[in-house]
């Protein structure tokens, strides 16, 4: 049931993305990512040729409560994309912070 629930979220989000970018026409197009089981989200766009911006969102516990750590990362395309994860999966448990 979590994990419909989690998609159902994903499935609301891509749709509200979509309709910005319908609606608003921008010049730099919004597009989002997500992770199976729901736990990190990524809202990106490339201001320019080779770079991204990637707003980066992750849901951790911390104490026993809920929590959302929000980070945004700038730069060259492929880097920031490493940075972005590697950041997101140390603040999961995953990997040690780098």
């Amino acid at each position: 049931m979590e994990q419909q629930r989690q998609k159902d979220a994903m499935d609301v989000l891509q749709a509200w993305v979509d309709d910005y970018n319908a609606r608003a026409g921008p010049g730099i197009r919004l597009g989002s990512a997500g992770e199976a089981g729901g736990a990190q989200l990524r809202l990106r766009y490339s201001p320019s040729e080779g770079q991204v911006s990637i707003f980066h969102m992750v849901a951790v516990s911390r104490n026993g409560r809920a929590a959302i750590l929000v980070q945004r990362f700038d730069g060259p395309t492929a880097e920031t994309a490493v940075q972005a994860g590697l950041w997101a999966s140390s603040q999961l448990g995953r990997r040690p912070a780098v």
